[in-house]
């Protein structure tokens, strides 16, 4: 496994370890000014309650995306079947042309979501051209209404990736996350907490949570990145198992 994917876990490890440093220098330097009392429990509540509350929205569009490419290849999948089976009855159809279409689909519709590109996009569209050609070869209008539908549903799945790949939970929100992250534990540093070994104990812990959190809501904000780059990356591998299928499949 490489280091990588511990990435979170290493770098808050190394700044709750820079923390310590920074908290045994002050004791040395006999300026931790405060007194622990009950300020601190609210003010380290109050952060876990709001980081807390942005986990619990952004992870809300976190299991959204892993449905999703279970579900675009799931449509992928129906609908090559379903021509499959339309061109079986009507031979005109061009099921070949509808073929290399959809795997156009297939092919592009991971580097859209990792690299928020729009090549699927426009592959989607041209999926129009087939039905054309289905209405031309005398195909049953309930047959290309029912892949039409199929089309619209994978656009609107890329459509909805791609918003959750590019916009923040509100911004101003994650800004106050940081903030408060900041001056508790400012406030911690400054903190006189006896005895001293187990006050740094206490630091470190909750430093490392705290930074931890804020990196993790960082890195499931973006569901989707560069194959590998992180160990929370929502895995695309269905589609992968798609274009397979409409490739292997004989005609």
């Amino acid at each position: 496994m490489h280091l990588k994917h511990y990435r979170i876990f290493i770098i808050s490890l190394a700044l709750s370890g820079i923390i310590v440093a920074i908290k045994y220098f002050l004791h040395y330097l006999d300026v931790e000014i405060i007194t622990l009392g009950s300020l601190h429990t609210s003010v380290i509540a109050g952060t876990f309650f709001v980081i807390g509350f942005l986990l619990s929205a952004t992870i809300a569009d976190y299991k959204e995306s892993e449905r999703i490419p279970a579900e675009a290849a799931s449509i992928l999948e129906n609908m090559y079947e379903d021509a499959c089976s339309i061109h079986t009855n009507y031979p005109d159809f061009d099921i070949r042309k509808f073929q290399k279409r959809l795997l156009k689909v297939a092919t592009t519709l991971a580097s859209d979501i990792r690299h928020n590109q729009h090549d699927a996009h426009q592959h989607i569209h041209k999926l129009a051209s087939s039905f054309s050609e289905m209405e031309t070869a005398k195909v049953p209008a309930n047959f290309i209404v029912k892949l039409k539908q199929q089309q619209a549903q994978l656009l609107r799945h890329l459509l909805r990736v791609n918003y959750i790949q590019r916009i923040i939970f509100i911004p101003s929100a994650s800004v106050l996350a940081w903030s408060i992250v900041t001056v508790a534990i400012v406030m911690l540093l400054c903190t006189e907490i006896e005895p001293f070994f187990a006050g740094v104990l206490l630091v470190a812990g909750i430093s490392f949570i705290f930074i931890y959190m804020l990196l993790l809501l960082r890195v499931i904000r973006t569901p989707f990145h560069s194959a590998g780059a992180t160990r929370d990356d929502v895995s695309l591998f269905l589609l992968d198992d798609a274009v397979e299928h409409i490739k292997k499949k004989k005609l």
